[in-house]
Parts: structure tokens; sequence; C-alpha cells
């Protein structure tokens, strides 16, 4: 009851801020459901929060770790102006509303966060038609009365085990296995493995109880979760996919600042993405260099028996396929979306799987 009188307190303040220009104009409450150690909030809201500050008249009232709203409330949060920007707003636990925003998880070769935060940066700015005069931009972000940023991608979302060797394809039959969106739902059942769906943050005590035997999650967010202890053994250099998401506040806020504000809030926002972008990298490698010093095993997927590698492809290349075509099913400009994707990643220096190029009608 305290927490709820304490959000209906601070709700009460935004939405009176709101109402009076100048009030609004000076200060914007921001949250994260994540908590600070992670790179989207340490190394994201609070570097660009600090960059608008430091150019602009306007200050911000910071929240973290869910404190204020927590993970798949931020898009309610920002509509009853409980808050004015949320950063990270993670779009794949906000079910159905972002169809589309799951793209960057589709499994790739060869690639990091700064690669895919480029490609990714090139698909909101892209004034290519996915459907009926719109962009993604517009399909995903504008039409949902809001602007928004993209973050900094993960690294590269890798396979990981408490210890077991994953060196043929039955060695993940019936694997149970930690995934964090339905995404990862997807390629984990055509690798064979039983997929369990819960938040990253739930995978400490479950990898420590045996209910699950390994996660798909980048190497270099083992610290957010205190994992780096448990995973011992990992598939590296294929992507099973990234993680990106936005930096969000509805457009009828944005439209409230002066030019002056938003030339400045989207101009660190950009800049922020791409120098956490290169961070994140860096942490990934750190991370991995200090497990491996603790005795984690690393296999690059070319290292791996030729079975092993045509299964994982395989599975790779499936994953697009069935991600496509579920979501044009369901009416949704999947295949368009993936085109531009597809051609972005590979102009960044990213790799598709086998055969993806050829079911888009790609000449790459």
């Amino acid at each position: 009851m305290k927490h709820q009188l304490k959000q209906l307190a601070v709700g009460s303040v935004a939405a009176l801020a709101l109402g009076s220009g100048s009030v609004a104009a000076q200060n914007l409450t921001i949250s994260a459901g994540i908590s600070q150690t992670h790179f989207w909030v340490g190394g994201y809201l609070d570097p660009f929060a600090d960059a608008v500050e430091a150019e602009t008249d306007l200050s911000f009232t910071r929240f973290y770790a869910g404190e204020l709203v927590s993970i798949g409330g931020e898009m309610d949060a920002l509509r009853d102006r409980v808050i004015d920007v949320a950063a990270p707003m993670l779009a794949p636990y906000h079910e159905g509303r972002f169809p589309l925003s799951d793209i960057t998880q589709l499994p790739t070769y060869g690639t990091d966060s700064q690669i895919i935060t480029r490609a990714f940066n090139a698909l909101m700015d892209s004034d290519v038609e996915i459907t009926d005069g719109k962009t993604f931009y517009d399909y995903e972000i504008g039409d949902k009365g809001l602007r928004a940023w993209g973050l900094g991608a993960t690294a590269a979302y890798a396979i990981s085990t408490t210890g077991d060797e994953l060196t043929d394809p039955s060695d993940l039959r019936g694997m149970p296995m930690r995934a964090g969106s339905a995404l990862h739902t997807v390629v984990l059942q055509q690798l064979g493995v039983t997929p369990v769906t819960m938040p990253a943050a739930e995978a400490y005590e479950a990898l420590s109880r045996g209910t699950i035997d390994g996660i798909i999650l980048s190497i270099g967010d083992w610290i957010s979760y205190s994992l780096e202890e448990q995973l011992t053994w990992t598939i590296t250099d294929v992507a099973i996919g990234h993680w990106q998401s936005y930096l969000a506040m509805t457009e009828d806020r944005w439209d409230s600042l002066t030019e002056e504000q938003r030339e400045a809030i989207d101009r660190a926002a950009r800049e922020t993405t791409l120098q956490n972008a290169e961070d994140i990298d860096a942490q990934d490698q750190r991370v991995k260099a200090e497990a491996r010093d603790a005795g984690a095993t690393f296999v690059p997927v070319s290292e791996l028996p030729e079975a092993m590698q045509e299964h994982i492809a395989e599975a790779s290349t499936n994953t697009w396929i069935k991600w496509i075509e579920d979501l044009e099913d369901d009416g949704h400009p999947a295949r368009a979306t993936a085109r531009l994707w597809a051609e972005l990643v590979v102009a960044e220096g990213g790799e598709l799987p086998d055969g993806v190029a050829d079911y888009l009608e790609l000449e790459l």
C-alpha cells in the first residue's frame, strides 16, 4: 500500500507538471524497470540524462529498478502521464504491441552490439515503405503516438550451460533452457531444446536449482544477474539474436518541449546510443575474458562438429522463416521488414544464416 501511495503521488506530480508549461519544461520524470548496473541504465539512461541537463534547462527526476514503473508497464505509464520518459521501454514485454521490434533477435553470424545498433538506427531512420506508405518507424512507433530512439543493442545472445558440452544435436534435445522472449522460444524449439520462459533476473535461482541447465543471454549481461560463476560452457560467433530496446516518450510530451530542448534530446539520444554500443561490446569481451580465466569454456561455432554446425544453421534459418510467416499470417508486414533488416545488417558487416537471403529473394 505504501508503494502504491508513493506511485500515485509521483504520478500526480507528473500529471500536474504536464498541465503547466513552465514546470514541465524544467523537469521530466524518467524511469527504468531495471537497475543501474545494467548497461541500458548506467550506460544509457544516466549518460543521456546528464547530457541533456548539461545542454538545456531541463532536469530529470530518475527512478530505477522498477521503483516507479515495472518492466512491461512503461507504455501505459507514458500514456497515463505517470512518467515522461521510459529508458528503457522494453518492447518484447509489451505483448502484441510492437510486433516487428523483435527483429533484432533473429539469428545472425559475426555481429556485435555496434553492428546491430547501427543497423537498427538505420532501420528507424529508413524511408523505405514496408506497408501502406508506412516506414518501420511509422508502423512500430509513430502510429502509437510515441517518439523513440534505440538504446544500443546487447552483444550477441549466446547459448550457455552450467557445464554440459553441446557438440551434437542430440545434446540439445529436451534440455531445459531459459528463453527471454517469444523469438527465443522459436529458436530454442528449432534447436530441439525445451524452452523455459522467464526474465533473466530469475535465471540465477533456476540455474542453481537445476530447473534449467542453460540460458540464452549475452555474455556481457551475465554480471547484471550474477551468472558469471554458474555458466561455464558457451557457443560463440553465432548470435541467437541481439536484444534492442527503446528510449521513449509520447508525441504529446515531445511537442510540449522547445525546439532547442528537442534538438538536445535527439542529439544526446543518438550519441549515447553509439557510445553505449561500444561500451557493451567492451563489457562483453571483458566478462568473457574474466570467465575464461576462472575456467569457463568458449567454443566458436566453426569449431563444433559439422553436424552441430549444420543443426544450428538450419535452426537459425527456420527461425527467420517462422517469424516472418507467423507475423504475416497475423497481418503484419514482416517479410518487407525482414528484407530491409537483412540488407542493413549485411551492409554493416554482419552475415545471415545460409538460406535466408534466398528465402527473401535478396541479391547480397
